[in-house]
C-alpha cells in the first residue's frame, strides 16, 4: 500500500540514522535511480496517477494536472527533499525537476530496491530539456506499452566491467520484437532483442551520422535497428535521405508528433518504405504511399527480435 511506511537506516558520516519512508515515496526514489531526472508531472504519472492512456501520456509529457501542488506527488516529494533525500532543482524557464541524492540512493540500498549500483544527481542547462523529453520517452514505451527500456546510464552501468566497452550510447535501449531479451542481460544479447532509440531535437552534420551509424552497423552485426524520434517532420525526412544516401537501412524514423498521437504505438520507417511500430514489433511491412517500397531486400526478423 502507498501508504504503508517502510523504516529505513542510513550511514551519514560515521553515524547511522532511521527514519521512516512511505511505500510510495520508496517508489518516488526507485523511479529517479533509473530514469535519472523527473518533473512533477512524470512523478505523477509513474506513481502517483490514476490516469491511463491519452491522459497519463500527457502527464509524461510534462503536462498539467489537477491540484498539482496540492496532491499526493507534491507533498510526498517536499517531505524527500525535506529528508535530504530527494534534490529538486529550478532551470530557466522550466518546470521544476527532481534527482536521487546520495542519502536518497543510500535509502534504496538499506531497503533493498536499489537496481543500480550509482546514480545521477545533476543535469546540465544545456541537457535538461532533451533528458525530460527522453524520461517521458521512455515512460511511455515502459508504462504505457510494456515494452522493457533503459537509460544510456542505466546500460552503462549494468555493462561496466564486461566486454562491448566503447558500444554506441543512444538516449534509450529498448527490447522489441518476440523472444527479446532483458536488459540486464550480458552485452552480446543486445543485437537481437534489444535496439537504440535515439532522441533528435536538431540535424548533425552528414559527417557524423555516417560515423555513428557506422558505429552502430558494427555494433549491430548480429541484428538490429536504431529508432529516431525527431522533434520535427522534416527532421526526420532529412535523416531518412541520409540513411538512402550511407544505405543504412536500420535507421527508422518517426517524427515525435505522431509518437505523441499514437501513445507510442505509431510506425517507424526506413528509407526503404518498410515499417513497424513498438506496438507491433513483429510486424515488417512496406508503405502504400510516401516513400514507398523500391525493391526488395531481405527479411530483418533478427533485428526486429524474432526467431529465425
Amino acid at each position: 500500500m502507498r501508504g504503508e511506511m517502510i523504516k529505513v537506516k542510513v550511514w551519514e558520516g560515521e553515524e547511522k540514522s532511521e527514519f521512516e519512508v512511505r511505500r510510495s515515496g520508496l517508489g518516488v526514489l526507485k523511479g529517479l535511480e533509473r530514469w535519472g531526472v523527473l518533473s512533477l508531472s512524470q512523478i505523477e504519472g509513474l506513481v502517483f496517477g490514476k490516469a491511463s492512456g491519452r491522459k497519463r501520456l500527457e502527464l509524461f509529457f510534462n503536462g498539467r494536472f489537477k491540484d498539482e501542488y496540492r496532491g499526493a506527488a507534491y507533498k510526498v516529494l517536499e517531505r524527500l527533499v525535506k529528508r535530504g533525500l530527494v534534490m529538486g532543482q529550478s532551470y530557466v524557464n522550466l518546470t521544476r525537476v527532481y534527482s536521487l541524492t546520495r542519502k536518497g540512493h543510500a535509502a534504496l540500498v538499506e531497503s533493498g530496491l536499489a537496481g543500480l549500483e550509482d546514480y545521477r544527481d545533476t543535469v546540465s542547462d544545456s541537457m535538461i530539456r532533451h533528458e525530460l523529453l527522453v524520461s517521458g520517452i521512455g515512460l511511455v514505451i515502459s508504462e504505457l506499452i510494456g515494452l522493457p527500456v533503459a537509460t544510456n546510464f542505466e546500460h552503462q552501468i549494468l555493462k561496466r566491467g564486461e566486454a562491448g566497452q566503447g558500444s554506441p550510447s543512444p538516449d534509450l535501449w529498448v527490447s522489441i520484437g518476440v523472444g527479446a531479451q532483458p536488459l540486464g542481460g550480458s552485452a552480446q544479447s543486445l543485437g537481437g532483442g534489444s535496439n537504440a532509440i535515439e532522441v533528435e531535437r536538431s540535424l548533425k552534420s552528414a559527417e557524423r551520422y555516417q560515423g555513428l551509424w557506422e558505429l552502430y552497423r558494427y555494433y549491430f552485426s548480429g541484428g538490429g535497428v536504431v529508432l529516431y524520434i525527431t522533434a520535427w517532420p522534416g527532421l526526420s525526412h532529412k535523416i531518412l535521405s541520409l540513411a538512402r544516401k550511407f544505405l543504412m537501412d536500420f535507421i527508422y524514423v518517426c517524427p515525435l508528433e505522431d509518437f505523441r498521437k499514437s501513445l507510442g504505438k505509431g510506425a517507424f520507417v526506413n528509407y526503404r518504405g518498410e515499417q513497424f511500430s513498438l506496438g507491433r514489433p513483429q510486424s515488417v511491412e512496406p508503405l502504400s504511399q510516401g516513400l514507398g517500397a523500391q525493391r526488395p531486400r531481405p527479411e530483418h526478423k533478427l533485428a526486429l527480435g524474432l526467431p529465425r
